[in-house]
């Protein structure tokens, strides 16, 4: 798929994303997977040229899997399982992903979205506790990330578009006898808002429950936290007026888009929290980016006894799995199980990743958590 023309519009957002990929491709730089390694890489698993930049991509963040995560569990080795996939938004963006099918005969689906300035392949990755808990994963570019069509960034007014062209595509092209939905930070936002908003598209498409790490309530919350980490040398009572000419700015340069209603915590007030689906969310108390605060006021707020929580002392934004290798994982497997109910998969997996034993490699994570 070739990208359209790119559209750049001189939002707030989307110049902190571009500074965003400018730092991640930096980390990722040194990980880069050659063109020759990758060549021999597509004939081996039958794959065409069409295929090679999914795969650069792929085979690049396996590295930084092993190497920067130091977690190899995480690395997806059999290429020949994934086929790459074009689609379009509900609103009519091109968007590119993956989907990865580990469980020929298992027609249970989980979608996985990145966070902000990240990318498909990290999403899929930090998925993998599906694949050995017995389902297939799905994953895709947001509009203006990877290989997808360029747009503007939205923090999830309009990347809700982009999960439900994905919840589209899966219902048209794959059987799912049951559907989960995993998200990290924006994409923790996109999946925790889809899932009330389209209640009952996903009623439908049996989804069972939905895995929230990093996420945020309301763009006003964020802005608010990331005032308060960066921008402390802001007096208070102006806090609220100075997020609120950013807020109005950036509708008026999204066509009146209005950011106020970017927000989980509006629906909540406006529909209730009545027919929701079972979230576990992961987050932590020092996060630098997104506020745990939104985790607790989202699980106060929903008062649903079928959710679930872990929140850390400590971790970088959106690294829970890499600080917490175990624990993180261990949760996940766990809520999943419960309603799965299939305790030779749970017990499989937490064997074969030692989630109970902590070694030490491990350690830093025991003084953290």
């Amino acid at each position: 798929m070739n990208k359209t023309k790119k559209i750049r519009k001189k939002t707030l957002v989307n110049s902190i994303k571009r500074g965003f990929r400018i730092f991640y491709n930096s980390l990722e730089t040194p990980f880069f997977e050659s063109s020759i390694r990758v060549s021999k890489k597509i004939k081996k698993f039958n794959k065409t040229k069409e295929d090679k930049k999914w795969m650069k991509e792929l085979l690049t963040t396996n590295k930084v899997i092993k190497r920067f995560y130091k977690r190899p569990e995480l690395q997806v080795l059999d290429i020949d399982n994934i086929q790459s996939i074009y689609f379009k938004s509900r609103d009519q963006i091109n968007l590119a992903g993956l989907v990865y099918e580990p469980n020929k005969n298992s027609n249970k689906w989980v979608i996985a979205c990145h966070w902000f300035a990240g990318h498909k392949s990290l999403a899929l990755h930090h998925a993998m506790i599906f694949a050995k808990m017995g389902y297939n994963i799905m994953v895709f570019d947001f509009r203006g990330h990877g290989q997808s069509q360029d747009d503007s960034t939205t923090m999830g007014a309009k990347e809700k578009h982009d999960l439900m062209g994905a919840v589209d595509w899966l219902k048209e092209n794959r059987k799912i006898d049951q559907l989960a939905l995993m998200g990290t930070s924006m994409g923790g936002f996109v999946v925790n808002y889809c899932s009330f908003f389209y209640k009952d598209e996903f009623k439908e498409l049996n989804l069972k429950f939905v895995v929230s790490d990093v996420a945020y309530g309301s763009v006003f919350s964020l802005f608010l936290h990331i005032r308060n980490i960066y921008l402390f040398f802001l007096p208070k009572k102006r806090t609220k007026k100075v997020i609120e000419r950013l807020i109005l700015k950036q509708s008026k340069q999204e066509n009146n888009l209005n950011f106020h209603e970017v927000s989980i915590f509006h629906l909540l007030r406006e529909y209730g929290n009545k027919e929701l689906f079972p979230t576990l969310f992961l987050h932590s108390s020092d996060d630098k980016v997104t506020s745990s605060a939104d985790t607790y006021e989202l699980l106060i707020k929903r008062s649903f006894k079928e959710d679930d929580y872990l929140v850390f002392n400590f971790s970088m934004h959106t690294q829970g799995i890499r600080f917490h290798f175990k624990s993180f994982n261990y949760k996940i497997a766990e809520f999943i199980n419960r309603f799965e109910e299939d305790d030779t998969k749970f017990k499989n997996i937490v064997d074969q990743w030692k989630l109970l034993k902590f070694d030490k490699k491990d350690q830093l994570s025991l003084l953290l958590n």
